[in-house]
């Protein structure tokens, strides 16, 4: 708790940093790069890597540590796959978006490596039952992403999108690299491991990984469908109410995230898991949504304050993520692709229905509402498959 505390403290700081010197329609711009980016890394797992923690949360002590460096390795080829994939984006972004994002994507493409790696590092870190591990790395990247915006700006350099979207992928690359070896990996057996994360990843983890796909990459969707319908300005307010929004559900899902392990070995949701996450979901989002338009003026500037009449439906959305992520740990630490699977078929076809019914006609207000209304279908999914599963 404390650390998402901290990283989120950060990460106001360094928003304010680039808020305050960049245009409204620039910030724009790299807050859109920024999620094209993030939205991207969504596919660049495979399914690989949950099958891994599940794997390490099992294991003796001496084959964790080969479990994780086999992980560790098997990441690379993919992380140089997604930079890759960057660049070439960046040649079309443009053209497809109201946006000018392609020359900051090409900038940071080599620096962007490690963005997928976050994930993959949070599911081994709950695999191993060390999930500070994954929180010492979102605070790291904050503290170095702070540091490398204040010296660009001391230094009379100042920010651009390209520079700040560069920046960004340099602190988060570094960070996750300094914490992948506090997990202490050990580079034996690599083939042996290899083999079984993909029988595994045939057997289930895919599964798991398309329902996330789908889950979550239509759930981001939504920024780049405003790049279609609306101006970068009305992006960048809206993806700014999305980080401050965002913040109120990181207790609900950082206390799933650490109860992984112990899901792992449960056999069925106890009660007192929801209440938890419903109690202080609920509070979280009252908080957000009271302090929304004073917190925006006071470290972004009155031209941002526009965001805050979004952050109540983004609020109220991770409330219902925050309690959804209970039920979707739970099935991810047995192995329920299929139902994942499914329930992401679900958000996906309910996301994509509100998005194009809402946005084109209310713009980021529509998208707002549009995500609260796609997660409660979403959570109506995961109630139904594991009551199917668990009864």
């Amino acid at each position: 708790m404390s650390a998402n505390i901290a990283a989120n403290a950060l990460a106001v700081v360094s928003t304010a940093i680039i808020t305050r010197h960049l245009a409204t329609s620039e910030f724009g711009s790299y807050a859109f790069a920024s999620s094209v980016v993030v939205f991207v890394a969504l596919f660049y797992e495979f399914g690989l890597f949950l099958p891994a923690a599940r794997m390490a949360a099992v294991a003796e002590l001496r084959d964790r540590r080969e479990i994780i460096g086999s992980a560790l390795l098997m990441y690379l080829p993919i992380g140089v796959a997604f930079s890759v994939t960057i660049f070439v984006l960046s040649f079309w972004i443009d053209g497809w978006f109201n946006v000018n994002a392609g020359h900051a994507m090409r900038v940071a493409a080599p620096l962007v490596i490690g963005v997928p790696f976050g994930f993959v590092l949070q599911q081994l870190a709950q695999g191993l039952d060390r999930l500070h591990v994954a929180a010492a790395a979102t605070v790291l990247a904050q503290l170095l992403l702070v540091a490398l915006f204040a010296l660009a700006v001391g230094v009379g350099s100042g920010l651009s999108p390209a520079s700040a979207l560069a920046l960004r992928g340099a602190a988060f690359t570094a960070a996750g690299l300094t914490c992948a070896f506090w997990l202490w990996p050990t580079f034996r057996r690599v083939r042996h491991w290899n083999r079984k994360f993909l029988h595994q990843a045939r057997d289930w983890g895919f599964q798991v990984y398309i329902g996330r796909v789908l889950s979550i990459g239509t759930y981001n969707m939504d920024v780049l469908m405003l790049g279609i319908w609306t101006t970068s300005r009305n992006v960048g307010f809206y993806v700014l109410a999305g980080s401050l929004a965002t913040v109120s559900g990181l207790p609900v899902t950082g206390a799933a995230a650490a109860l992984f392990g112990r899901m792992a070995r449960a056999e069925s949701l106890r009660r007192q898991w929801l209440v938890m996450a419903i109690g202080v979901g609920t509070v979280s989002a009252l908080i957000a949504w009271l302090l929304a338009k004073p917190v925006i003026t006071l470290f972004f500037g009155h031209r941002y304050a526009g965001a805050a009449a979004l952050v109540l439906p983004l609020a109220l959305a991770q409330l219902v993520r925050g309690v959804t992520t209970m039920f979707n740990t739970f099935l991810s630490a047995h192995g329920r692709g299929t139902d994942l699977r499914n329930a992401g078929f679900v958000l996906a076809l309910s996301n994509v229905a509100f998005n194009f019914a809402l946005i084109p006609h209310f713009g980021a207000q529509g998208a707002a509402w549009a995500s609260l209304l796609a997660l409660g279908a979403n959570f109506l999914a995961h109630i139904y498959f594991y009551r199917r599963a668990y009864a």
